[in-house]
């Protein structure tokens, strides 16, 4: 058996490749990883351990993994097919919305102009994807001309079947030579990734890694030990790799600075194929029009590695926002409870990898200290988290989750009231039919967060101390729900708007006397006498804030409705 140890990110990414590529002798229980066959792959804390059998049908699936991550052949089959869809559409009219939209931007005025260029268009797009596909253009052999299809529409659908027919009875030939087209963009010019090699390169594959690795037939240095893992011998002439060396501050050029330009790299053949699997650890996703490459590392155990790059994975492929490594983060927090995340959440990092050119990976991370680690690990805490995990706002068009803005606000030290303020201001937007502004967050649950807020500012920023508890603080939220009942019982709840408006301003802008005013004057109107526990504390700024809130948050709620609502955040 072969153990391989977690080390650098570059290395971990490769283990993580690696077990991706053999994905079909584990699996993931109970947030476990588990062997299906032990004799064949093992887990340690911190490392893997392999027969050499596993390399049984390596090649295949090494291909099968880079030619589904590179994705060009599928999506240009589907992208064919819509094309010769949209070309026979075109002359329905109930089309012409769709179509001039998808396009030509909506800037067509009618069905007719719609006909007459849209197979142009269209050709023109398809011509640009063949001069990057130089297999499918060679195929082709000949194009119909702009002025042949102005003629005869159909002979550019001709074309578009041609491509589907040629790609499929071709299959395999598009998917050798599109995992080389792929991984040499990643690699270099590495065995079956050199220029020269143009066919048979799946056999050359085999040849250089399945079948030496399997059969143990690598011939050994007879001096150097593997720099990598230093236990076993390295392989002997291991070339000096341009896909590896550029992520340690190396390019081709470099080689001038090797010692007596020899570039040979003493690299066991073991970790030298760990190596060559790291494309398989990257998560790629679209990113401003160019595809952009996501690592998460760690090196706690093997476990959290692998879990981790799957919970981003998901994260990046099922919904893409500006937000997408808080989103990350904010996940491995609420999910990290089986295990210290006091300790876990300082040693991961996410790694983003522009592979078309040699900057260095951008790193992102976050520097939590103790106190808010236990913070966010703290149950009460963790659970009054995701209560806000379906919860947004928007202003105009743009639309915010709440949950990951709170924890980007707790990470940085800036969760505060006037957080609170910002969506009470949304909410009683949100209830006068505001065309600006627009939440689906509740009173109950503003009065949750105003909780939150409290016990941030008591347990982690500087400890501040208190005179009120929270019990203070939902007492006080009851009393505002008591002072709506009494309005409303008085036939004045048109009221509630108007001054919740004005105690809204008053807190934004920290004026108790004001703030006190107006609910003097609201209590004598109808005759009531304002709570006493509120008189009390309005010495200390801190304890006016939490106290404010509660009472506004009360006086907005409608409790029934506010826990409806919140059923239907929480059922999606």
């Amino acid at each position: 058996m072969e153990k391989v140890y977690l080390g650098d990110w570059l290395y971990n990414a490769g283990i993580v490749g690696f077990l991706n590529i053999n994905s079909h002798l584990w699996e993931i229980k109970d947030k476990r990883l588990v062997s299906k066959n032990e004799n064949l792959l093992k887990f340690g804390d911190n490392y893997i351990e392999f027969d050499r059998k596993i390399f049984d049908g390596f090649a295949e699936r090494f291909f099968d993994y880079a030619f589904n991550q590179y994705g060009r052949y599928e999506n240009l089959l589907k992208l064919f097919e819509e094309y010769i869809e949209d070309l026979n559409n075109s002359e329905d009219i109930e089309n012409f919305e769709k179509l001039n939209k998808k396009y030509f931007q909506g800037k067509l005025k009618d069905n007719k102009e719609l006909e007459d260029k849209l197979p142009i268009e269209i050709f023109d797009r398809f011509k640009k994807i063949l001069s990057g596909f130089t297999l499918l253009k060679k195929k082709l052999k000949k194009l119909p001309s702009k002025n042949e299809i102005k003629k005869n529409k159909s002979s550019l659908g001709e074309s578009l079947q041609k491509a589907i027919k040629i790609m499929k009875e071709n299959k395999e030939e598009f998917w050798e030579s599109d995992v080389q087209i792929y991984l040499r963009n990643i690699y270099g010019q590495k065995s079956f990734l050199n220029l020269s090699v143009n066919k048979d390169r799946f056999k050359k594959f085999f040849e250089d890694f399945e079948e030496p690795l399997k059969e143990n037939k690598v011939k050994k240095d007879s001096k150097y030990y593997c720099i990598s893992c230093m236990e076993r011998k390295a392989k002997k002439n291991t070339i000096f790799d341009t896909g590896i060396s550029k992520f340690y501050g190396l390019n081709p050029d470099s080689i001038n600075f090797i010692w007596n330009f020899n570039p040979k790299l003493p690299l066991c053949e073991i970790c030298e194929i760990i190596y060559f699997s790291y494309f398989a650890g990257l998560t790629p996703v679209k990113k401003d029009d160019k595809t952009v490459y996501y690592f998460v590392n760690s090196d706690s155990s093997i476990d959290d590695l692998v879990r981790e790059n799957q919970l981003l994975k998901n994260i990046l492929t099922t919904e893409i926002s500006e937000n997408i490594l808080l989103d990350f983060f904010t996940q491995i927090i609420l999910e990290s409870s089986y295990r210290e995340a006091v300790y876990t959440l300082q040693n991961i990092a996410v790694l983003e990898l522009d592979l078309t050119n040699e900057t260095m990976p951008k790193v992102y991370s976050f520097n939590l200290s103790r106190e808010k680690a236990q913070f966010l690990k703290e149950t009460k805490n963790k659970e009054d988290l995701r209560k806000f995990s379906k919860n947004y706002y928007k202003i105009k068009d743009t639309k915010i989750s709440i949950l990951p803005e709170i924890m980007y606000l707790i990470l940085e030290n800036k969760f505060y009231f006037n957080y609170l303020n910002k969506l009470l201001k949304f909410y009683i937007a949100t209830q006068n039919n505001s065309k600006n502004y627009e939440t689906n967050i509740t009173p109950h649950q503003l009065q949750v967060l105003n909780s939150l807020i409290f016990r941030f500012l008591t347990n982690v920023i500087g400890g501040r101390t208190m005179k009120i508890s929270e019990n203070d603080m939902w007492t006080i939220y009851y009393k505002g729900k008591g002072l709506a009942d009494l309005l409303k019982s008085k036939n004045a709840e048109n009221k509630i708007q108007s001054i919740s408006y004005k105690l809204l301003n008053a807190l934004r802008i920290g004026d108790t006397r004001e703030f006190m005013d107006i609910l003097i004057r609201t209590y004598m109107a109808y005759g009531e006498e304002i709570p006493s526990s509120f008189v009390k504390t309005l010495s200390d700024k801190e304890t006016f804030y939490a106290l404010g809130y509660s009472f506004l948050n009360g006086l907005l709620g409608e409790e029934n409705q506010a826990k409806k609502q919140e059923e239907v955040n929480n059922n999606g």
